[in-house]
Parts: structure tokens; C-alpha cells; sequence
């Protein structure tokens, strides 16, 4: 693995070289040229001049490091007085109104309408006072150490790409070692029980078989002494015990009927087999910029707004968008809280799939980069309330799995293996399979005290929202509160999971008509962003494509906005 992986390193690094050496081009490997053969028309890397120059004694060989005669430079001198576009034409004019260097076909073919066209000995006349030598020296300085700089930042670029490829290789393997561990333990939890049951059995039966043989003993013993010429007394005895082993017999024989021909048969995981068909992969491979790099507290500010219409023909009601979601494909999942129902839009905002749920859909999240979990909530304690798991694949939104609560469902979020979910007066922590880990935080002194829910992209902040009070509260992992912020800003018109925390840590938080882009400590607003429509219901920012995407309660449209992103001082 480590061989091929050198191998494509030196096979995409030319874009660093001027020249590369052409032995070694035509093997696939980019290695740089450092001399030059004016006979061969060939240039050579250290490892293959030496042969060159074994084979060719009499060839004359210039050298990288000698200046002015290098193939390169002079290259350059050859090709210095010809016209970019028309390779075999001769500059011989200057453009002033395009500020550009002409041949006769540029002239004819573009230029015939410009007023200021002058030939090169006029605009060589007049040239020291219009662009003067230092400057353009400077220019060309500065140019060439910011493009060296750019080449050393790529040499850098491809270490450190090396370098993460090799730890994901390593990453991978160890998903796998794991999953590896983890099947070898179902299988010895498997065998241990079927262990278990088998030496219970077996048990069983030999119990039995030795009842059996004991009996026919006594009955045998019996049924010879009954033939014996005994006194009354003693024949009467012996009929009695004769008579209770018989009986003793049946029913021995009647509970091993029952028990006869008992087997033991295997009803594989379905669970297990079924979810490891649906996997593709063992994980993601992303391109981005690392997380630790982003700058969470970035300000939003809104460049551009558009506006698409998301209802659909089948449905009489207006729609309430409650929950936004992207797929990795750009296309755009949607909750629509009156119509009960999620719609796959695709990047034109047309709805090109759409399921119906039991209940109203209140929040949703990402749970990877194709599955979606939706909380759906009816009364506060009703049989429907729960997590709907979805995933899309091949412009189809497919039911995955349901996890239902005995408790209200409203806000919504993910982190690692794990959901987080409010009930109106607490927050849980759930498994991925619905098993309750814990209670994180609880107020119930009211029924909107705990409503929405948001994660930071590390895992390590939870941020949840009041509507009663127009609160906005930060937690750590255990539950621990570090702040609390109160804003007249942060109270909405419905009662809706108000809060949305971006993939690069963005903190947005929507009351009544505006967003509030909130700093990640939990305590400063960074910026208000104000909307048209009245009662957002829904966010989603994504700082890769730049776009802020809002639903409304009680509206068709949706608007996508378009942003720029400044860093705080």
C-alpha cells in the first residue's frame, strides 16, 4: 500500500516542476528535468542524465543551473516575440483601449473598431514615462515569491495529504478491526447460549432415559415376584407397588411424549444481516476544509434572496415548513408540519418525492450525509409520538425505521451514535436503537421550557431553547448549564424547534421575524438577519454553497438566501 501510494505522489507532483524529465514522463513518473540535451531535444532528470551521458558522449548537455543558457530560458527568448493566441504571428502592435499586445490576425479579427492602436516602435517611444521599469521589476518580484509561495505551500499540501491518507487507511482498518470484535462477540454470545441450551437438553433427556431404565428395573422386579408363592400379605404389597410404578410409569411417559423429538434450530438476525446490506460503505471520505480551521462565529449576512413555491397538487393545506435537511447530492429535504408529510426537493426546489407520516413532523436533523430522523408529535402522551428514521436514495425518500417515546417529541439533533430530543419540558439522550442513555436537563415549569435543541459539531456544546421566556440556554455533554441568554428576539410565533446549528458550528436561533446568528459561547448576538415573511419555522445554513434556506409556518414559499461570511473582531 505504501509503494502505490509513493508512486501516485510522484506521478501528481509535475505541476511543481518548469520541466519534467522525459525518460521518466513516458514510465508514468514525474520527476523534474534538470538538464537538457540540444541534439536529443530531451531533458533529463540526475538518474537519467547518467545514462544519457553514458550513450552519448558526444551530446552537448546544458544544465538547470546554468542561467541564461538553460533550455527553459531560452525557450522562453524564442517565443518571447510571438502572439499567444496566433502561435506562428509576430507582435507587432499595442492595443491601448484593451491594454493588449497585437499580431496582424489580432488586429483583423478583433481589434479593427479600436481607436488606439499603435505599432510597437511608437508605444516603445513613449513607454519610460507611462510604465516605469522599477515598478514593473517589483511587480514581477513580489509575483514570483507569491507563486513560490503557492509551490511551497503545495509541496506542504501534498505532505499533509499523504499523511491523511495514510492515518484514514489506518482509521478504516480499524472500523473494521472493530466491527470485527464486535461479530466476534455476537458469535460468542451465540455459542455460549446455544451451548447453554444444548447441555439443557441434553441434561433433560439422559434425567429421563435413567427414570426410564429405573422403572423398567422395579416393574421388572415386581412383575417376578407377583409369579412367587408368598404369603397373601406379601403379594399384596408387591400388587400395590406393582400398580403405583405402573402409574408412576404413565406419567413419566406422558411428559417425555411432550417433550420427544425436542430440536433446536438457529433464526439468524435479521436486524443485523439487513443493515449491513443497506451499508455502502464503512464511512464517508469528505473534502473540505478541517473543522478545526472554520471559524464557527463567522457572521452571516444576507447578499440575496429567492423564493420557491414547495406545495404540491396532492395536498389541500397550506404548508408549515418545519424542518430542513441537504443529502449529499444537494438535493433538499423538507418536514411539512400541516400536510404531515417530508418532501424531496431537488437543487431547482421541485418536489420530486414525498411521504406521509402519522402525525405532525416538528424538527429534523442529519443523522449521515443520505438519512434523516424526523420527531413527530400528536398529544402529549399518544402511541405515534416518536423518531421517524428516512433515508433517500435514488431520488426516492425510503421509511428506515421507527423509534417510538412515551413522552413528547419536538426538537431534534445528532452527534456521533446518538440523538438528542426535547420534550417541551426535558432533554434526552438516546441510542441509535431508541434505548434511553439519559435525562440531560429538565424545567417543567412550563410546557415550552425545553423546545429546541441543537449540537455544536464537536459534540462537546448542546444548546436548547425556552419559548415561554425567549431563552436560550448552553449545556456541556453532562447536562452542566454555562449560559443562559435572554433576547426578546429569540420568542416565535408558534411553538417550533427555533434553533439550528450549522456543520461549521453556526449558531442561529429564529423568534417571530427575524434570525439571530448567536456566538457559540451562548451569550452575544452576532447579527439579526430579518425576514419578509412572518413566523420562520425552519433554518438551514450550509457555508459551503453559501445559501441560508428558510421555511415558514403557514406559507408555500420557502426563500433561499444568498450570503457572504466576514469574520469577528
Amino acid at each position: 500500500m505504501a509503494s502505490n501510494l509513493n508512486n501516485s505522489q510522484q506521478k501528481g507532483s509535475d505541476v511543481f516542476y518548469d520541466v519534467c524529465c522525459s525518460v521518466c514522463e513516458e514510465d508514468g513518473i514525474h520527476n523534474e528535468g534538470l538538464f537538457h540535451c540540444k541534439i536529443c531535444f530531451k531533458t533529463y532528470c540526475d538518474e537519467c542524465v547518467k545514462m544519457h551521458k553514458k550513450l552519448h558522449k558526444d551530446h552537448a548537455v546544458s544544465a538547470k543551473c546554468d542561467g541564461e543558457s538553460w533550455y527553459v530560458a531560452n525557450k522562453v527568448d524564442d517565443t518571447i516575440e510571438l502572439c499567444e493566441e496566433h502561435t506562428t504571428e509576430k507582435l507587432t502592435m499595442f492595443c491601448e483601449d484593451h491594454e493588449q499586445l497585437l499580431c496582424q490576425l489580432c488586429l483583423l479579427l478583433k481589434h479593427r473598431q479600436c481607436s488606439k492602436v499603435f505599432t510597437l516602435a511608437e508605444q516603445a517611444k513613449s513607454n519610460p514615462q507611462r510604465i516605469p521599469l522599477v515598478q514593473v521589476t517589483k511587480g514581477i518580484e513580489k509575483s514570483q515569491k507569491r507563486l513560490k509561495d503557492m509551490v511551497d505551500r503545495g509541496k506542504d499540501n501534498i505532505k499533509s495529504l499523504k499523511a491523511s491518507y495514510e492515518q484514514i487507511c489506518e482509521e478504516i482498518l480499524d472500523e473494521r478491526r472493530q466491527i470485527n470484535e464486535n461479530l466476534d462477540r455476537l458469535q460468542q454470545n451465540t455459542i455460549r447460549e446455544l451451548q447453554s441450551i444444548h447441555e439443557r437438553l441434553n441434561n433433560s433427556i439422559e434425567d429421563d432415559t435413567k427414570r426410564c431404565l429405573e422403572c423398567i428395573s422395579k416393574l421388572k422386579i415386581y412383575g417376578a415376584k407377583l409369579k412367587d408363592n408368598i404369603l397373601p400379605e406379601r403379594t399384596f404389597i408387591t400388587l400395590r407397588k406393582c400398580i403405583d410404578q405402573t402409574a408412576a410409569a404413565d406419567s413419566l411417559l406422558k411428559s417425555m411424549i411432550k417433550n420427544d423429538g425436542t430440536d433446536i434450530k438457529f433464526q439468524p438476525n435479521r436486524e443485523l444481516i439487513q443493515c449491513h446490506a443497506d451499508c455502502t460503505d464503512l464511512g464517508k471520505i469528505i473534502i473540505g476544509e478541517p473543522q478545526h480551521n472554520v471559524d464557527p462565529n463567522k457572521i452571516v449576512s444576507i447578499e440575496d434572496k429567492s423564493e420557491y413555491n414547495v406545495r404540491t397538487a396532492t395536498y389541500t393545506y397550506t404548508c408549515s415548513i418545519t424542518g430542513i435537511c441537504t443529502t449529499s447530492n444537494g438535493d433538499i429535504i423538507i418536514a411539512d408540519w400541516y400536510n404531515n408529510c417530508v418532501k424531496l426537493l431537488n437543487q431547482a426546489y421541485k418536489v420530486i418525492d414525498q411521504v406521509q407520516l402519522p402525525t405532525y413532523p416538528w424538527s429534523m436533523c442529519s443523522i449521515s450525509s443520505d438519512e434523516i430522523a424526523v420527531t413527530v408529535r400528536r398529544h402529549e402522551a399518544d402511541a405515534l409520538n416518536g423518531i421517524h428514521l428516512l433515508r433517500v436514495d435514488g431520488g426516492k425518500i425510503i421509511r428506515k425505521q421507527v423509534l417510538q417515546m412515551n413522552h413528547a417529541c419536538f426538537g431534534i439533533a445528532h452527534v456521533d451514535a446518538e440523538v438528542f430530543v426535547t420534550s417541551g419540558t426535558a432533554l434526552y439522550e438516546y441510542t441509535m436503537n431508541g434505548r434511553l442513555v439519559k435525562k440531560l436537563y429538565e424545567d417543567s415549569t412550563g410546557k415550552a421550557r425545553v423546545v429546541g435543541v441543537g449540537m455544536s459539531p464537536d459534540g462537546k456544546m448542546i444548546y436548547v431553547t425556552d419559548l415561554n421566556n425567549g431563552m436560550l440556554r448552553t449545556l456541556t455533554r453532562d447536562g452542566t448549564v454555562t449560559a443562559t441568554f435572554q433576547d426578546p428576539a429569540f420568542k416565535p410565533g408558534n411553538v417550533t424547534a427555533n434553533i439550528h446549528v450549522a456543520a461549521t458550528g453556526q449558531v442561529f436561533v429564529f423568534g417571530h421575524n427575524s434570525i439571530s446568528q448567536v456566538d457559540t459561547v451562548g451569550k452575544t448576538i452576532l447579527n439579526t438577519i430579518s425576514v419578509d415573511i412572518a413566523k420562520p419555522a425552519s433554518v438551514y445554513f450550509n457555508e459551503e454553497t453559501r445559501k441560508l434556506i428558510v421555511g415558514f409556518w403557514g406559507h408555500d414559499n420557502i426563500n433561499e438566501f444568498k450570503t457572504k461570511t466576514v469574520p469577528t473582531f
